[in-house]
């Protein structure tokens, strides 16, 4: 908290019990700071900053709460926050992190790159700056920081591959775009992989996951991403894939529980991985070999089966733009384009090898207990 006396976090407390006055406003059930009211708006609260959306009624009440409190200052249409820019237009919302970019410094490089790096925590304070514009405006860009951030011992070909991804923020801009779907065919698609194997350090192991909101058309837009080391050993690259799903569909969960009391209708939820082997053991009755897998499985059967997931698809691993959130661009193999070209077109349309819905595993015959 921040400001004298804790002013700020007061401040947000007497303005939770006015928000209240909306008429019809709910506190959510997935979020303790943000209020609606079904479909016509939300307001969202972080100790003295507010953001709200909603119809003209709506946001008409949110102003005359607000316009008592001289400290407020609201911003429309174009919002500039720390370097990255997020502008609104009749198509939709679109984020960028051009200016951010050019404020960054590369890092000096001294030959031979094979030689440890003269000043690692010059390369992390670096890894640092690229990871704060991923979540936001650049979901290609942390998976490089990461990797780079948990180097125990760079090297100058490290510092290289840092000034690398820099050159790529730099080079090939891109904008996030949160375009206006239709909201009778809102599904949220779950995307997981997993990069690593038993004997792989455990810097090199990373889990990746995306999820999207798409519409019947296959626009979208990026809800979340996220790229990691795993926060548990996989003893193999199967119960890696188990894990990733498992954490993709947890972090989904909220945020689908948020849209769905403001739609006041169901979201379904469809996943997508790229390894056979996760997708069979999920869809079938079987006993992980990898026992460190299991927890995974048995949640992800059961949302499987209750509908918390309505449908499981295997994908190709060259369509799964979750590859590039388990990889760094400087892997060997490097991973695939599938995630630029969908920020690049704006459309989100893997290639589904097999699929199996929540209705046909609930139908499945079960098999005959052993004598």
């Amino acid at each position: 908290m921040y400001g004298k006396n804790d002013s700020g976090r007061h401040f947000n407390f007497i303005t939770q019990s006015r928000f209240l006055t909306i008429p019809n406003i709910t506190l959510s059930s997935a979020f303790d700071t943000i209020y609606l009211v079904p479909l016509h708006g939300a307001i969202s609260t972080y100790v003295d900053d507010t953001l709200n959306a909603g119809d003209a009624p709506f946001l008409s009440s949110v102003h005359n709460i607000l316009k008592n409190y001289s400290t407020h200052r609201p911003d429309h249409g174009s919002i500039q926050f720390a370097g990255i820019c997020a502008c609104s237009d009749d198509a939709g919302v679109h984020c960028d992190a051009g200016p951010y970019a050019f404020t960054i410094a590369a890092l000096p490089l001294t030959p031979p790159l094979s030689s440890p790096f003269a000043d690692p925590k010059s390369l992390h304070f670096l890894a640092a700056k690229l990871f704060w514009v991923g979540p936001v405006a650049r979901p290609d860009i942390p998976t490089n920081a990461t990797q780079l951030a948990n180097m125990p011992s760079p090297t100058g070909a490290d510092a290289r591959r840092a000034n690398d991804t820099l050159a790529t923020l730099i080079r090939l801009p891109i904008t996030l775009h949160y375009p206006k779907l239709d909201p009778a065919t809102l599904q949220a698609s779950v995307f997981a992989d997993y990069s690593g194997s038993a004997v792989s350090p455990l810097p090199k192991r990373q889990v990746g996951f995306l999820f999207a909101l798409v519409d019947a058309s296959h626009r979208f837009f990026l809800l979340h991403s996220a790229s990691h080391r795993p926060h548990r050993v996989c003893r193999g690259s199967c119960a890696g894939e188990l894990l990733a799903l498992a954490d993709a569909v947890a972090a989904a969960l909220d945020v689908r529980l948020l849209l769905q009391e403001l739609l006041s209708r169901r979201i379904p939820m469809a996943a997508y991985t790229d390894s056979s082997a996760a997708y069979d053991l999920i869809t079938s009755f079987k006993d992980p070999t990898d026992m460190t897998g299991k927890n995974d499985l048995f949640m992800l059967r059961r949302a499987l089966l209750d509908g918390t997931i309505r449908a499981l698809h295997v994908v190709h691993g060259a369509q799964n733009p979750a590859d590039a959130l388990s990889k760094p661009t400087f892997a060997r193999p490097a991973p695939n384009d599938a995630l630029n070209e969908a920020l690049s077109s704006g459309m989100l349309r893997p290639l589904i090898r097999a699929h199996t819905t929540s209705a046909d595993y609930r139908n499945a015959p079960r098999p005959r207990a052993e004598a």
